[in-house]
């Protein structure tokens, strides 16, 4: 696609950002609708946030994504938010509006339509009045743990390394008036997400022993982890007889909802699927 002076732009702002797939899948698919738009990466330090988005905003920036470290530090930021990102208590989308002289930065959090459509498609799986652990309450675990309680999960099993973290997400879904129960030691569960960056690399241990695992008896298995397309976590889980999946159709969906939020158009989900397949695996 040509880029002159109507071409429109969104973005991801990370810190960093240089490992980032989702220029590849959102710009296959405006090449696809035949739409002069651009998607591009900014790594922004955390410090520097508030200005890029006002930045951003002034020149015509339709909007963009957050990634780490933005997701909650942005919130204090935005007017208004969705409902997502208000009981998550962050955002990885904003959209720029301007409303008369007012400049309007409008958050929501995709990714919990990523992970519930993700999880619905590999599994044909449903949260409401499952048991789901969660290995791995940070802002990951702590953005999915949320979104299962808001979708009806019967009971969460937090596991992390330090329980204070598992304990202030079950705080959080408590004050949410959620019915959700939170425990905190490992037991039998319908599904279990891994929700750290643990197995990025090859040489990264399993987020949880195998007297563990074996407590848990889950038959599926979620890594958010993408890149490798499969951990060592994943090689454990399915020895076991766990029906598994990564974290690709999460990137997928979370960016497909950003999408139809930036254009108003329906996102090409195949063209985006595959865009990141090349991009991430090489093919």
């Amino acid at each position: 696609m040509r880029i002159n002076g109507q071409t429109r732009i969104v973005a991801v702002l990370g810190h960093p950002v240089a490992h980032t797939a989702s220029p590849a899948m959102h710009n296959a698919a405006f090449d696809a609708l035949g739409m002069n738009w651009r998607y591009l990466a900014f790594d922004v330090p955390p410090n520097l946030l508030g200005p890029a988005l006002c930045g951003l905003a002034a020149v015509g920036v339709v909007g963009v994504n957050l990634t780490v470290p933005h997701k909650i530090m942005a919130m204090c930021l935005l007017d208004p938010c969705d409902r997502s990102a208000r009981m998550v208590e962050a955002a990885n989308t904003i959209s720029f509006h301007r409303l008369r002289k007012r400049l309007m930065l409008r958050g929501y959090n995709t990714d919990g339509h990523g992970l519930l459509t993700a999880l619905h498609e590999e599994f044909a799986f449903r949260p409401r009045g499952k048991t789901v652990a969660i290995l791995g309450c940070g802002g990951a675990g702590r953005s999915a743990a949320i979104q299962l309680a808001l979708s009806g999960a019967k009971k969460l099993i937090l596991l992390n390394r330090t329980r204070s973290k598992a304990a202030a997400v079950a705080r959080r879904i408590r004050g949410l008036d959620l019915k959700t129960d939170c425990v905190f030691t490992p037991q039998p569960c319908d599904l279990a997400i891994q929700a750290t960056s643990l197995g990025l690399r090859s040489s990264d241990p399993s987020p949880i022993t195998p007297s563990d695992w074996k407590r848990l008896s889950p038959r599926l298995f979620f890594d958010m982890v993408y890149r490798p397309a499969e951990t060592r976590c994943m090689r454990m889980a399915k020895n076991s007889g766990c029906k598994t999946a990564n974290g690709l159709g999460m990137l997928l969906h979370q960016g497909v909802r950003a999408f139809e939020i930036w254009t108003g158009r329906r996102a090409p989900i195949g063209v985006m699927r595959r865009a990141l397949r090349r991009e991430i695996y090489g093919k």
